[in-house]
């Protein structure tokens, strides 16, 4: 047990395990951690990502061969997020990768910074005469991560680590409060940031963080709001999409992984199957409303009486007030706004769907810019809604005073 967890298990916490392991489940109800990520901030102890350090002048070559994405077009204080694939190019896990002075460090949600180790140590055996210089690869067991996500998630961050925490671009990185790393990242479309360091610093930041938090509304949460933000806005998910496929192409990934490369692991597969092209592809899935049953995973999809594909995942979205989720069809119909395709329920039962672009959710952080908006200081407006409201109104009020002078 970690000073992290310690300080859950203090607070009554359920806890629940990822990736070996042991996090909150939930601090609230993943509905109202939900409208937390979504209006306001939800802070979340992320431990379950695994993470380990390389360094030495050959670090970024090694980390080029191991992951899909171009390890070097990042700098100090830049960080990328990337696939790391198998011989046949399926997918392993994804992951960060940050560039610091003196090092890289990786991050997975779904490998242990161990297994993340072993990775880059069977490079180095296989291919190691191409790399002259590699000084360390190490597990950090000792570190943890805190998820600070929500539209207001910077102004509370801007507070507590300095203003430069506002300019910070996506996928970039800095050093705060001595020995804690900051990486603006995120999953889930809103503002996102991830505090990485010990656990005896991260169990210390915590409660500051809860404490200023207040005046922004914001809630502690576990990782149980994860099942609604993820079907809003869909990532990688081993438990929900490696029975299907781990193939890039037919997850729609293929966004993350750079084929001009000289080369990576999994590549020539990968070209092999973009030439052939896939037999399915994931896409969205629509239902107006809140229907009387849910398709389930797995079920059949059919269109025209031919089966066409089956349900990945479905759920409400009360902000879009719609059914939504993913389906895997035939390529031949994996398109966004396509009509007429149904499920049937095991007791006969039929409803209709589209298909649908992902992702769903819309992200209040878009109305939200941190040189312009405040969720505490009234003399801003909070978002860019009210700032068109406030500005309308001074419209209003100045061709008013307009009139009166000239009636004069």
């Amino acid at each position: 047990m970690n000073h992290l967890t310690e300080l859950h298990h203090q607070n009554g916490v359920r806890m629940t395990e990822r990736n070996g392991k042991t996090v909150p489940a939930r601090y609230n109800s993943p509905e109202q951690e939900h409208l937390a990520v979504r209006r306001h901030i939800l802070l979340s102890d992320y431990s379950h990502f695994g993470q380990a350090k390389i360094s030495g002048e050959s670090a970024w070559e090694l980390l080029n061969v191991l992951v899909s994405g171009d390890v070097s077009s990042i700098r100090d204080e830049q960080a990328m997020y990337t696939l790391m694939l198998d011989d046949d190019g399926k997918i392993i896990t994804d992951l960060y990768i940050l560039c610091d002075e003196e090092h890289y460090l990786l991050i997975s949600e779904w490998l242990s910074g161990d297994e993340l180790c072993e990775k880059m140590q069977a490079v180095l055996i296989s291919r190691g005469d191409e790399f002259d210089e590699i000084d360390e690869i190490v597990a950090l067991d000792d570190h943890g991560i805190l998820h600070i996500e929500g539209p207001y998630s910077w102004e509370l961050l801007v507070e507590r680590y300095g203003i430069d925490v506002a300019g910070l671009p996506f996928q970039e990185h800095m050093h705060v409060a001595d020995e804690l790393t900051l990486l603006r990242s995120g999953k889930h479309g809103e503002y996102s940031y991830k505090l990485m360091g010990e656990y005896a610093e991260l169990a210390e930041a915590w409660p500051q963080l809860v404490e200023a938090g207040e005046k922004f509304d914001m809630r502690c949460g576990g990782l149980d709001y994860q099942q609604q933000v993820r079907l809003e806005n869909p990532c990688w998910q081993p438990e929900t999409l490696s029975h299907l496929s781990r193939c890039p192409i037919e997850l729609q990934l293929q966004w993350m992984v750079r084929y001009d490369k000289d080369d990576f692991i999994g590549l020539s597969a990968l070209k092999a199957r973009l030439e052939a092209g896939p037999d399915n592809r994931v896409i969205g899935m629509s239902i107006e409303g809140q229907p009387e049953w849910f398709p389930q995973r797995g079920e059949q999809v059919w269109l025209d009486g031919e089966v066409v594909g089956q349900v990945i995942e479905c759920g409400y979205s009360a902000d879009l007030d719609k059914t939504i989720g993913r389906l895997f069809l035939d390529t031949r119909f994996a398109w966004a706004d396509l009509p007429g395709f149904s499920v049937r329920s095991s007791g006969g039962q039929e409803i209709m769907l589209k298909t649908a672009a992902v992702p769903f959710a819309r992200n209040y952080s878009f109305l939200v810019n941190p040189t312009e908006h405040s969720y505490i200081d009234t003399s801003r407006p909070r978002d860019l809604l009210q700032q068109l409201e406030w500005q309308k109104a001074r419209e209003e009020e100045e061709r008013a005073a307009a009139a009166a002078t000239s009636n004069e």
